[in-house]
């Protein structure tokens, strides 16, 4: 029985060790765009967002700007002529500290905005007590920023 007991312990042991953690994390979001001077523009103006140089450097195969979402994660904006369906569910979401300021930074700007249903120039309350709100970039992409603590 003794000998069983160690044959096991080994063998799932053995198995146990072959798996592996991988620790995936977001590195990185990628979207296209038809002008990467526009979208860069709104992405530095609206939001705040922080360039990055790209790894290319001058040898750019295609117009592109990267900017900083913070803990190491990166936003890259490429110029390319294709074109792609967008839908509200499929959107990049910001948080902010000052909720009220940038409702009023936005209407400044001539930002619309609102509602997951409605570009009312509203927010919603969720369930939890976030307040939120979206918008669209110059090509479309849908945008929501919100007031949740991390």
């Amino acid at each position: 029985m003794k000998n069983v007991i160690i044959i096991l312990t080994i063998c799932f042991g053995s198995i146990a060790s072959m798996a592996q953690n991988f620790n995936t994390e977001l590195e990185h979001i990628s979207i296209i765009v038809k002008d990467v001077e526009k979208s860069a523009a709104f992405y530095k103006n609206i939001l705040h967002l922080k360039e990055l140089p790209t790894p290319w450097g001058e040898n750019t195969p295609l117009p592109a700007v990267f900017f900083d979402l913070g803990n190491k994660r990166e936003l890259h904006v490429t110029e390319y002529n294709s074109e792609v369906k967008l839908h509200k569910f499929i959107h990049l979401a910001f948080a902010i500290n000052d909720f009220d300021a940038y409702l009023q930074f936005l209407n400044k700007n001539g930002i619309s905005y609102g509602e997951f249903s409605d570009k009312n120039m509203k927010f919603q309350t969720r369930i939890d007590g976030v307040r939120q709100i979206y918008f669209q970039d110059p090509d479309g992409y849908w945008i929501e920023v919100n007031d949740a603590k991390h």
